[in-house]
């Protein structure tokens, strides 16, 4: 039965004042969150710093922000409190990303409890976790790193920030958890007889060269620590900035709301920016429904974290444009992976002799690049001896029972070890094509359709006719490199994900040194607009074929650092 939406009283509560509902205490969004006006009306100076979307990115900016500096800082949410960790840090409690589908199928409620589309385009899509903490709390994990030639061509528009990303990739492992104390790939998450007997066959299939266009493979980069980063320490588990965003908030709330320096609003939907002079002077938003204005001075900076799409919609329906709309940039260079998925059955014969490997095969994973000449791409390989060809089941699970564990491990006695190689290839952005265009992909407004509070939608239109080869040619090597760890190797299934379903969308606010090519400058500042800032996936010129989240939170890091230091 579907409970009744709560209505306020407006009546207090007894101290302390938390919310009961007929079957739980909102204990965590009450200890974590304000209301509008307990974080806005208080008396306290205007803020520093507001932060508009709490989730990967903002939530990690928020926590640097408050933890290196003594900026007051206010973070804004379009959705409520959900968990305060990765959901995968949990018991199974029923939480899921939803499947991905055509914007146009878009139901007007929420899937998944959090899940909506703001967006309109010719793709599937899955949308936007509306919750704090956003889609840190349901990624994947994966994090490696851009190569050295693809910082090269972030050279060519600013070499301070591949500078930046050469100097700070190895801080920002170490924050999700991916190297160790000494720099290396931490594998103490992956590790065991099966690991170590197929990174040792993949690594003498790339030495051998037998495959062509597989060049490297790597521990698994995964943002997971299962082993303490120190005596008497928890392990980080499966990251999610949202952690880091409660435990800030909750030593914020240490102080009186007059001398507070860090607020949390949830359900607060910001519907635009209001700009003037140059620079932002208003955030119009609703707080569960209420009409609000904050008034912005010129010395407070304003942090677009909403994601690629949303926050270019945001950028476009507040800030100036160009009069010539051939030549407005922001919306430009859109780039999205094509990303494929192969599962593969080989014999444990093929990759260890008889006996070398338990009986009890555990999980193991790793990573090997590949390129041509059209580009990058890269393959997430996982393993074990699922027999329901599910090699992700046991790889990035809490099971708190040890027989429950025990009787899991008592499945992976099948001979035969289930492969699954995720491809993930380069997308290239084109920054000086004007939009629309049919021939590029790009984001702009919806000519057709406004949201619920009249504000044009964001329009999404994916054009990957030229990034086809290149996943083509990724998908050939990784059923070369499947044959070449065993020739009688089965193919169980392919398939290629909707474009819009990977989370990977990046380049539309794109920094660079010279206004006149890029959006925003080397600290993600819009180089059109003083006090306004952008900390997500939009800010990429190009993407290589990497998963964006760990460039995204060094880039994170770089515009806290640049808020911090001025004047």
């Amino acid at each position: 039965m579907t409970l009744n939406r709560l209505v306020d009283s407006f009546q207090p509560l007894a101290i302390p004042d938390v919310q009961r509902t007929t079957l739980s205490l909102d204990i965590l969004g009450r200890y974590v969150c304000n209301t509008w006006d307990e974080a806005v009306n208080n008396g306290g100076a205007p803020f520093d710093v507001v932060i508009i979307g709490a989730g990967m990115f903002g939530g990690y900016c928020a926590d640097h922000l408050f933890r290196r500096s003594r900026l007051r800082v206010l973070v804004l949410d379009a959705g409520p409190f959900l968990v305060s960790t990765h959901l995968q840090n949990l018991p199974d409690i029923g939480l899921f990303a939803p499947g991905s589908i055509d914007p146009a199928s878009d139901p007007g409620t929420t899937r998944n409890l959090v899940w909506g589309m703001p967006w309109r385009g010719d793709s599937q899509f899955v949308g936007q976790a509306y919750c704090v903490g956003g889609k840190s709390l349901f990624w994947g994990g994966w994090c490696p790193t851009l190569l050295a030639d693809d910082l090269q061509k972030w050279q060519t528009f600013s070499p301070s920030v591949a500078q930046y990303l050469r100097d700070n990739y190895a801080t920002l492992q170490r924050q999700v958890g991916i190297l160790d104390s000494q720099g290396n790939i931490a594998t103490d998450y992956i590790q065991g007889p099966l690991f170590n007997a197929l990174k040792a066959k993949v690594d003498a299939v790339v030495a051998a060269q037998t495959v062509p266009n597989i060049d490297a493979s790597e521990n698994a980069p995964l943002a997971v620590q299962g082993a303490p980063p120190a005596s008497g320490l928890f392990p980080f588990d499966k990251y999610s900035s949202a952690f880091l965003l409660v435990e800030a908030a909750r030593e914020a709330a240490g102080a009186s709301d007059h001398d507070r320096r860090l607020f949390v609003v949830p359900n607060a939907h910001v519907i635009r920016l209001q700009a003037s002079g140059g620079a932002v002077t208003g955030i119009q938003a609703s707080f569960n429904g209420t009409p609000k204005l904050l008034t912005i001075p010129a010395t407070t900076a304003v942090i677009l974290a909403l994601g690629t799409i949303e926050s270019t919609r945001m950028a476009l329906v507040s800030f100036p444009t160009n009069s010539d709309p051939s030549k407005e940039l922001m919306g430009r260079n859109l780039m999205v992976h094509v990303r494929d998925n192969i599962l593969a059955r080989i014999k444990r014969s093929a990759i260890a002799a008889p006996g070398a490997l338990p009986a009890k095969l555990q999980a193991a994973a790793l990573l090997v690049r590949g390129s041509t000449a059209q580009g990058k791409f890269h393959l997430q390989v996982t393993a074990s001896a699922d027999i329901g060809s599910d090699p992700d089941r046991l790889l990035f699970s809490m099971i708190p029972d040890i027989d429950q564990i025990d009787d899991l491990l008592a499945m992976e006695t099948s001979d035969t070890i289930s492969l699954w190689f995720r491809g993930v290839s380069e997308a290239k952005g084109n920054t000086t094509t004007p939009t629309p265009s049919q021939n590029v992909s790009f984001i702009n407004l919806s000519p057709f359709e406004s949201d619920e509070f009249g504000v044009p939608r964001a329009w999404v239109h994916i054009h990957q006719d030229g990034d086809i080869p290149l996943a083509n040619a990724m998908d050939t090597a990784a059923r070369q490199l499947i044959l070449a760890l065993d020739p009688s190797a089965e193919i169980v299934s392919t398939n290629r994900d909707p474009a819009g379903s990977t989370y990977h969308e990046a380049g539309t606010l794109w920094m660079g040194d010279d206004p006149v090519t890029s959006v925003t400058d080397a600290n993600g500042r819009f180089h059109h607009v003083a006090n306004a800032y952008c900390v997500d996936q939009s800010l990429f010129p190009t993407v290589g074929s990497v998963n964006p989240t760990l460039t995204g939170l060094v880039l994170t890091r770089k515009v806290a650092e640049a808020i911090i230091a001025r004047p």
